[in-house]
């Protein structure tokens, strides 16, 4: 039996039913109108009059969700999207093992996330939950399950980093900087060459390691980022996005440390008869590049030799390279273009906390400036 009742604004449905002979409940809120909420009543008790349950989804909620991935996302992902979602799907798998997807409630649902929650970032319980909520909404729209168990779920989880712990600050960034240039004499200090290069650059891990000597170009000054390189999978792959291919200028300091490196491992490569048959720049003592863990683990263990103030992930050094541009008035326009963007909308998100630091200097440069054209107009009149 359904009833309809005003919740908030809008209107929501309860409709209670037997399954098995066990009580069970239907809840649906967020109707703009009473005759919708009574018409997705309707159309759910006729559902259950005619074995309702039965023609739900058997599928459990990994299998669902995997299929609604292969159908619905996975032809049009950039290979580091595709494994945060099969990261995803490994959580619910995790959790709910083999229980049918039309069979979870909102309860359980919420204190899942609850549970994820305790030992994972709010960010990161967000992104799960986001991609859930993507193949729960498709599921309910295809009938395969009696109600979007995620809609209106509580995100919780442990606080992350703050925006300005991210980045490294002008005086350590030198350092850092100084300290890899000098330090870059042998094939080990490969992960030195790339901590130097993603402070120039910004340039994310991926296409780092997926930098070949091809796409350097010593007489121009430019990078060309074209690729990334799945570490996980050892094979190439496309960019994050297309904006993401993109040519860097690069200062005269960096092109010197390239070539630097590409004598380094000429000569390694050269000593012990070894080939580079994928032409890696950022080529390692063991015939390949290293992984995203090695990479953070060196520019930790940097950090902490050099007593700085932070300890930044690798991906830290583009949120250094970015926060440094924009400390220096570069615009955002060119920043967007130099990091490979999507748009500018997506810089203003990630470096917010900079843009609102940087227009108070200006804003403080406007009133300074008509401040002084006043003052120019009396001293005229005078």
């Amino acid at each position: 039996m359904a009833s309809i009742y005003k919740r908030g604004k809008g209107w929501a449905v309860r409709i209670s039913y037997r399954d098995n002979g066990q009580k069970k409940r239907l809840n649906k809120s967020g109707f703009k109108t009473r005759p919708s909420a009574k018409a997705w009543a309707v159309d759910q008790e006729s559902r259950l009059n005619h074995g309702g349950p039965a023609k739900y989804s058997q599928d459990t909620l990994v299998e669902y969700f995997q299929y609604w991935f292969d159908t619905f996302k996975a032809p049009r992902l950039a290979p580091a999207t595709y494994r945060r979602y099969m990261a995803t799907k490994n959580v619910l798998d995790h959790y709910f093992h083999n229980q049918k997807v039309s069979s979870i409630d909102f309860m359980q649902y919420q204190k899942f996330i609850n549970d994820f929650g305790q030992t994972h970032t709010k960010a990161t319980v967000e992104k799960v939950h986001n991609q859930t909520r993507g193949a729960i909404k498709k599921a309910y729209q295809m009938h395969q399950i009696p109600q979007d168990f995620t809609e209106g779920a509580a995100i919780s989880g442990l606080n992350g980093k703050r925006a300005d712990e991210k980045y490294l600050d002008v005086d350590d960034m030198k350092k850092l900087l100084t300290y890899c240039e000098q330090h870059i004499e042998h094939i080990t200090d490969v992960s030195k060459a790339m901590i130097v290069a993603g402070l120039l650059t910004g340039m994310r891990y991926e296409e780092l390691i997926g930098l070949t000597w091809d796409c350097v170009d010593f007489d121009e000054q430019t990078v060309t980022v074209n690729k990334a390189y799945i570490y996980t999978d050892q094979e190439f792959g496309p960019t994050k996005n297309e904006q993401s291919k993109r040519i860097i200028k690069v200062d005269g300091e960096l092109i010197d440390i390239l070539k630097q490196w590409q004598d380094i491992v000429n000569a390694f490569i050269a000593k012990n008869a070894y080939l580079n048959p994928k032409d890696f720049v950022f080529y390692g003592r063991y015939r390949s590049v290293i992984s995203n863990k090695r990479a953070n683990t060196a520019l930790r263990m940097i950090c902490r030799e050099l007593h700085l103030e932070k300890e930044i992930s690798f991906h830290g050094l583009r949120h250094t390279h970015a926060s440094y541009l924009i400390s220096q008035g570069v615009s955002l326009q060119y920043i967007a273009k130099r990091l490979g963007h999507k748009n500018t909308i997506v810089t203003q998100t990630v470096y917010a906390h900079l843009l609102q630091s940087s227009q108070t200097e200006q804003e403080d440069k406007t009133v300074s400036i008509f401040d002084k054209l006043h003052q120019d107009q009396k001293d005229s009149d005078d």
